[in-house]
């Protein structure tokens, strides 16, 4: 489906930032046809409504995803995975749709990169986040689901720079980070290369250097 190309992303929001958006403001039905019943809704209203309706899509997502993770039968799994993808192309489009009605609107574009990434479009979910982060810089879930595509896409001093800055301003988002980079070197298996040894290596030196603040944190805040 078009929608999942970033292009898609652009057009929509050029459409939906015109005419389909006035329209919306004023009771009207884009494309035509009656206006709708009941009192016009500002483009800020419309962002959020469909925004929820996008949430109710990666809800529906995640429970696919944890239906296939519980899965012992190949035909079981790829069926599950299959529902999870199409559910998650539904929330790309609620999420176009809020960003389009709202262009400030960075929750979603975060929400939009978040279900780029989960169907293995990495490169379409940095743009996402990007922009998020553009009107939110300090962001810090942006920054941590950005630093998770990163990693799928093999760059690996951009996820190095998204978990230092994590680590200075957000020990939770940092360590869900680290549990991905974690996860990352768990599966690497025999693909790694001198780059991603070397990686890897970071990442066991930050997780003990992690481990050593949190130490130093409680007992700076215990009750001797």
């Amino acid at each position: 489906m078009n929608m999942h190309f970033f292009a898609g992303f652009i057009a929509v929001a050029l459409v939906f930032g015109t005419g389909a958006v006035q329209a919306a403001g004023s009771g009207a039905v884009s494309g035509g046809g009656a206006p709708s019943a009941g009192p016009s809704r500002t483009p800020e209203q419309m962002a959020k409504s469909v925004y929820k309706s996008g949430q109710k899509y990666r809800k529906r997502a995640e429970k696919y995803e944890t239906k296939a993770a519980e899965a012992d039968k190949e035909k079981s799994i790829a069926k599950y995975t299959d529902k999870a993808r199409v559910q998650y192309e539904k929330a790309i489009e609620k999420y176009l749709q809020a960003y389009a009605y709202n262009n400030s609107f960075h929750e979603a574009l975060n929400e939009l990169g978040y279900s780029y990434r989960k169907i293995g479009d990495y490169d379409n979910a940095v743009r996402a986040y990007n922009t998020a982060l553009n009107i939110e810089p300090n962001y810090v879930q942006a920054i941590e689901y950005r630093g998770e595509a990163y990693l799928a896409l093999g760059l690996f001093d951009k996820t190095k720079e998204a978990y230092l800055v994590l680590f200075r301003t957000d020990q939770d988002q940092a360590a869900l980070l680290m549990v991905a980079m974690q996860a990352w070197v768990a599966s690497a298996g025999e693909q790694s290369t001198a780059e991603a040894d070397a990686f890897a290596g970071w990442i066991e030196e930050r997780q003990v250097l992690a481990e050593g603040t949190q130490t130093l944190s409680m007992n700076n805040t215990r009750d001797w």
